[in-house]
């Protein structure tokens, strides 16, 4: 080799080592930058000359240290982290709503409740333990109210999570196109891309938390993202944006939709089955509606089971001319068969001006057959409220002591005349109940809007306690302070309480679930975490290490450099 020849090998020395130098500077600048891959060159002997001298080194590139399987077993794990952090967090924001201070509120509201028909019940005729009835009921339909909002507006503040993470996936998934175009870019020019790709595997990890994904690289180096169905997120260096899909008929929840490449909105909401944001909506469409529909389903239950045996009595001052029906039904469900009836007998006691008591008007049911109409036609035959019209056809009559009509806003009416009162007789039909006469409670949709009868509010002496106006009867009042312990729920197999406390019972299991998977899955990542970076991370020392061998690499390469120049000084003097 001459000694121009031994020049350029010196010098390529000299770039080497350089080169590794400057490597093992920028691995240890980025030894704390999260996602970061230690990088090292690519050195190989120069091709030798035809004789089969060496010509030094040369340096084909900067390479990337990673390995391909933690990678994924990383993204698989980040994914299934983020479904049970979310779900632990989801779950354990709703724990506290059941059991802090409104939770407990609830549950006293409702031991009051059961306990003032306890104290009305031992004396009937006492006004102020009447008044405190009324108090604490409507105390407890407040707290049922409250209980119900703020489990909608927890729902309500899912929705907006679930914006929120469209919001951040887009982003994501934009960020991971803008790095395809910057790899691609380099790649093509061969320069190698290592910090881009190393960018692009930190937002995809972030990217896999939040919404389940495949992906795989393109053959350009771009890497391509979809969801299972094999919709795409990310291709190339474009990406297709998700959007809220807010739905109406359900209560205005938001539904997940994925732009496709021809501008079409596709609902994905169940196609993907992991990550924070399907997550978001399964809590909030799966445990959030079931709590707020049992909680509904309680008090339905005991306005219902109230009801059932107030509107079957009466109170000190339950003598009427006249009772409007809480609920209003349309001119074409009139016509079919009421829900919840029994067959069986209900009867209006006719009360003269001397309160006592003249006629008790009975009304046959039969229940899945009878409906508005046909109990209102039943109730005037057998008050015989009707006569015939010109035409032969039976209308009421402008005079009569008892009647009943449905009037134009669906309510019914039942009213006396002739200077006679009516009371309520019994009912084993759950007619009155249904309709909402002589009720305690009026509910159309449960906990939203669950109120005390405006009529007991007004005087609590028409609040019921026995029948037929027997001074002192207290056996309503009994039967209806035994509703607490009586097993009313599920088929009848349980208690308002302890349906009450199942329900803390099951949110508290689905909490401590959530923080063991997430803890199980936490403990996996990082162990692949660990995995990953004892391929892939900065460690000082060896950095310290390369930089001291490529400092001497470089002081020889130099000294080679400065042989040779005194060499081929030597040989022009000669």
């Amino acid at each position: 080799m001459s000694l121009f020849g031994s020049l350029e090998v010196g010098k390529k020395s000299l770039s080497a080592a350089q080169l590794g130098q400057g490597t093992a500077g920028h691995n240890i600048a980025n030894v704390d930058t999260e996602g970061f891959s230690r990088q090292e060159i690519v050195q190989n002997a120069a091709k030798p000359t035809s004789n089969g001298k060496g010509q030094g080194t040369v340096v084909s590139g900067i390479r990337r240290i990673h390995d391909a399987f933690t990678k994924d077993k990383v993204l698989e794990e980040q994914m299934k982290v983020g479904t049970w952090e979310t779900k632990e967090h989801v779950l354990t924001e709703a724990e506290v709503i059941f059991t802090d201070l409104e939770g407990q509120r609830l549950r006293g509201s409702l031991n009051e409740f059961w306990g003032a028909w306890n104290s009305v019940a031992n004396e009937p005729e006492s006004v102020p333990l009447r008044k405190a009835l009324v108090a604490k009921s409507e105390k407890m339909t407040e707290r049922f109210g409250t209980f119900y909002n703020r489990l909608s507006e927890f729902q309500e503040t899912l929705n907006k999570k679930i914006n929120n993470e469209i919001k951040s996936i887009n982003q994501l998934t934009r960020s991971i196109a803008e790095v395809n175009k910057q790899v691609q870019q380099l790649e093509t020019r061969n320069v190698p891309a290592n910090d881009a790709r190393d960018k692009r595997e930190q937002l995809l990890q972030e990217l896999s938390a939040k919404i389940e994904i495949r992906y795989f690289e393109g053959p350009r180096g771009t890497l391509e993202v979809q969801i299972p169905n094999g919709q795409n997120l990310v291709y190339g260096r474009d990406n297709y944006n998700l959007s809220g899909i807010i739905m109406p008929e359900d209560k205005g929840n938001v539904r997940i939709g994925l732009t496709n490449a021809n501008g079409l909105v596709h609902d994905i909401s169940d196609e993907i089955h992991n990550g924070s944001l399907k997550e978001f909506l399964s809590q909030r469409d799966v445990n959030i509606k079931n709590y707020m529909e049992n909680l509904d389903k309680m008090v339905n239950e005991v306005a219902f089971r109230v009801n059932q045996l107030h509107s079957r009595g009466t109170g000190i001052n339950s003598i009427r001319q006249y009772e409007k029906s809480a609920y209003r039904m349309d001119q074409k469900s009139s016509v079919y068969p009421l829900p919840d009836l029994k067959s069986g007998f209900f009867s209006i006691l006719l009360v003269d001006q001397d309160k006592e008591i003249e006629e008790e008007i009975f009304v046959e049911v039969e229940a899945g057959v009878d409906s508005v109409q046909t109990i209102i036609e039943k109730i005037n035959n057998a008050a015989d409220a009707y006569e015939l019209n010109l035409d032969g056809e039976p209308k009421l009559k402008e005079s009569t002591e008892f009647k009943a009509y449905m009037n134009k806003d669906g309510t019914v009416t039942f009213q006396s005349g002739r200077g006679k009162s009516f009371i309520y007789g019994g009912d084993e039909t759950n007619v009155m109940a249904v309709l909402g006469l002589n009720c305690f409670f009026h509910t159309t949709e449960g906990a939203k809007d669950i109120r005390v009868n405006p009529d007991l509010v007004a005087d609590e002496m028409k609040i019921v306690t026995g029948s037929k106006m027997v001074p002192s009867d207290n056996r309503i009042a009994l039967e209806i302070a035994e509703l607490q312990m009586r097993s009313t729920m599920n088929d009848e197999t349980i208690s308002f309480d302890e349906f009450y406390n199942s329900q803390i019972t099951d949110i508290g299991l689905k909490v401590q679930d959530a923080q063991r998977g997430n803890e199980s899955h936490t403990q996996m990542l990082e162990q692949y975490k660990a995995l990953r970076d004892s391929v892939s991370s900065v460690n000082l020392d060896e950095e310290m290490a390369n930089m001291v061998k490529y400092q001497r690499a470089y002081e020889s390469s130099a000294k080679f450099l400065s042989t040779i120049d005194e060499m081929t000084q030597t040989m022009i003097n000669i």
